[in-house]
């Protein structure tokens, strides 16, 4: 496969875990109509926010911008209901750890991957 594909390949990834993880917050604080819309919302800020970050290298925040905001939104939220709790530090950390090893550390991966691939292509 070319560059290009697994950039695309990368992409879709990325979009996939940020609106699952997003859909998954939002339903559970708002309802499921409140989660399916905002699984749209990210969906087409992502869509656009890639479209904008065609036109090269230097354009890369583009790409960065929705993904940090999709990841640090639920994140901080997480973290936010941790610290609130009255439970201890081992606790909070077990409440963590799905969100970090099943959605942060993806994120973070793939996004160091497609960052590189796009220097590569350029």
């Amino acid at each position: 496969m070319s560059v290009a594909t697994h950039r695309k390949l990368i992409l879709a990834a990325i979009i996939c875990l940020l609106l699952y993880q997003v859909g998954i917050w939002i339903t559970l604080v708002a309802g499921a109509v409140w989660g399916a819309g905002s699984a749209v919302v990210v969906a087409v800020v992502s869509y656009l926010c890639a479209r904008l970050a065609r036109r090269g290298v230097s354009s890369s925040v583009w790409f960065l911008m929705p993904t940090l905001l999709f990841t640090v939104i639920p994140l901080a939220a997480k973290l936010w209901g941790a610290l609130s709790s009255q439970a201890g530090m081992v606790d909070m950390l077990i409440d963590l750890l799905p969100l970090l090893v099943g959605f942060v550390v993806p994120i973070v991966l793939l996004s160091i991957v497609y960052l590189q691939l796009r220097k590569q292509a350029f």
